[in-house]
């Protein structure tokens, strides 16, 4: 989590308080998005903090709604493999809980919508879960009309068969 927070502080001190409206964040475990609040309570207060997790596996989002901490009874069926947690860390709940006011769910076909943008429009590879923040912008567009928004692109580890398929589906 601590580790975590340095992308929130870099985050933060480059487009300062008032430089944008909205981080977006995947979560599987919960410490990205920990360390992002964590930085955010700290230099940027008034920003939102926005989780994405696939719908098919949204334990965090679950969680958030009932206010205690929900596990899934087994791996989510998602194609964001960074996230196919059960459930988030018993730290991480804490500072989620306290640190959220939402977290968008994201369908399959989303996600794949959002791998699909991002390597159209910025020449990026990314696996789905890095996608997901783009998947959230493509669900709930009107949230984020005229908004400055970071969207946190995390991951690496593309599975050559998952994206070549996702690719082909456009």
């Amino acid at each position: 989590m601590a580790g975590n927070s340095t992308l929130g502080r870099e985050i933060f001190e480059r487009f300062g308080p008032d430089g944008i409206d909205y981080v977006l964040c995947p979560v599987g475990g919960g410490g990205l998005i920990s360390g992002i609040i964590l930085a955010r309570d700290l230099l940027a207060p008034d920003v939102e903090v926005v989780g994405v997790e696939p719908l098919l596996g949204n334990d965090a989002a679950r969680s958030l709604r009932s206010g205690e901490l929900v596990t899934l009874d087994s791996e989510p069926a998602t194609m964001a493999d960074g996230t196919r947690t059960p459930s988030v860390g018993n730290l991480n709940w804490e500072i989620i809980r306290g640190g959220l006011r939402r977290i968008i769910e994201v369908p399959e076909d989303l996600i794949a919508e959002g791998l699909r943008t991002l390597y159209a429009n910025a020449n990026l590879k990314v696996e789905p879960t890095g996608a997901l923040t783009i998947g959230a912008m493509l669900t709930q567009p009107g949230v984020f009309a005229g908004k400055r928004v970071c969207c946190i692109v995390s991951g690496g580890n593309v599975d050559a068969d998952v994206y070549v398929k996702v690719l082909r589906e456009s």
